[in-house]
This record gives C-alpha cells, structure tokens and sequence, in this order.
C-alpha cells in the first residue's frame, strides 16, 4: 500500500479543519461572537484592506511589526553573535560577561517592559529596546557554543599548517560554528515575534498586536482571526526565510 505524501497529508489536513470550522459556524453550534465563519472572516479582512482599521492602513500596522522586529531582531542577533564569538574563543571575556547572559536568557522580557517604558517612554525606542534585549542572549549562547564545539583537530591542523590566529577564528572557528549560529537566529527571531506582539498588546497604539487587542474591546471577533491569522502567516513567512538562508548558507553542514 503506497504511503500518502507528506504534502498531501499537509493539504487533508487543512482541509479537515477548515470543514470543521465550517460546519460548527454554519450550524449554529457556537455564536459568531465566539467563532466567525470563514466568510465572515474573509469580509472583515477585506473591510481592513479597504478601510484600514482606527484611520491607518492595514498595511501600515503590518509594516510597523515587521519594523520592529526587523530592528529589534538584526541589532540584537548581531550584537549578540559576535559577543558570544568572542566569549566562546576568549574564557576571560565568558566569565565576565556569562552571568549577565545567564540571568537575561530565561527573564521573561514583559518583566522588564515597565521599566524600559519609565526609562525611554512608550514611544517606538522602549519596543526596539525590548526587542533587542530578547535577541542578544540567544544569540551569544548559540555562537559560544558553536565555538565551543569546534572539533579541536580542525584548530590543530590549521596550527600545524602555519595560520595565524586571525586565520584559524575566520577560516576554521567562524565557519564551524556557523550553523549553530544560524540556528540560534531562528530561535531568537522566534522569541522576538512573541514579545512584540505581546508588547504592542500591552503598550501599542499601532501593529497587528494592538489591532488584536483593541478589536477585541470592542467584539470584534473577526477582526481578532484576521489580525491572528496575519501574525501566524508573518512568522512562517520570518521562519522560512531564515531557514531557506540557512540552507543556503551552511549547505554543508551535517555531512
């Protein structure tokens, strides 16, 4: 009996839920309060792309959350990247700079919104800043331990051939270490969504959080599923373009 391939499961899939949701909504089994139909859904998306939503364009929110977590994302990723490069090939600089990382990786970022909105108000720089905050000390961990993990014969070899310590961190560390890094990235870019969404939730006045939020107020359920459904389509958009740079980018790894 020949196995069903892995997309058409994919397809069955979406298709099944999407019967469901019809059926449950078209039924009558649950109000439109709690669960629009999908036509509903579809009419209040085109409603937002003709309309907008508060005197701003769909598009306009889109763009300030994709901003945000652009900003937030790339300063902290690099930053972090190369400090944790530096801490995996440096022990003095891990030991002075691990405690810090340590104890910002698992504090929840929300924790410490209130205080970078006192610090620098609630304007765009208290986002960015959070943001920025969340992608660093994932980054820095993936990179040290990409360093940390380099086979050592691979550093001997290059010693015994001559190279300079610039040459073996550029041609033999940094690449070796680059797909944990690359992996790193995904995760902290992932984290990064999260809390952005939960931070214009919390202290927006624009983006597809607050939209979320705010329709919300008002029981606009359909408004909710197009602005949820907006912020799970933009991550599997975010993920898929890190990992197709992945695959692109360290093609060689694992083999």
């Amino acid at each position: 009996m020949r196995t069903l391939p892995a997309w058409t499961i994919t397809v069955l899939s979406v298709l099944l839920i999407t019967a469901a949701w019809v059926g449950v909504t078209s039924g009558g089994l649950v109000r439109d309060l709690f669960l629009p139909g999908p036509l509903d859904v579809w009419s209040g998306l085109m409603e937002l792309i003709d309309d907008g939503y508060k005197g701003r364009p769909l598009f306009l929110h889109v763009g300030m959350s994709l901003y945000r977590v652009g900003a937030g994302f790339v300063t902290g990723a690099l930053v972090g990247t190369a400090l944790g490069l530096g801490m995996g090939y440096m022990p003095k600089l891990n030991a002075l700079a691990a405690p810090f990382i340590e104890f910002l990786r698992p504090l929840p970022q929300l924790a410490y919104l209130i205080l970078l909105i006192i610090w620098l108000g609630i304007g765009e720089t208290s986002k960015i800043t959070m943001l920025f905050l969340a992608a660093l000390p994932v980054s820095a961990i993936a990179a040290r331990d990409g360093v940390a993990n380099v086979p050592p014969e691979r550093v001997r070899v290059a010693q015994a051939l001559g190279a300079s310590e610039w040459q073996i961190f550029r041609h033999v560390i940094f690449p070796s270490a680059l797909p944990e890094i690359l992996v790193g990235a995904r995760l902290a870019a992932g984290i990064v969504y999260g809390t952005l969404i939960a931070s214009e939730i919390i202290a927006g006045s624009s983006g597809i959080g607050w939209m979320v939020m705010d329709a919300g107020r008002f029981l606009r359920s359909d408004y909710v599923f197009v602005g949820i459904g907006m912020i799970g389509l933009a991550g599997i958009v975010i993920d898929q373009a890190l990992l197709f740079i992945e695959r692109r980018v360290v093609h060689w790894a694992g083999r």
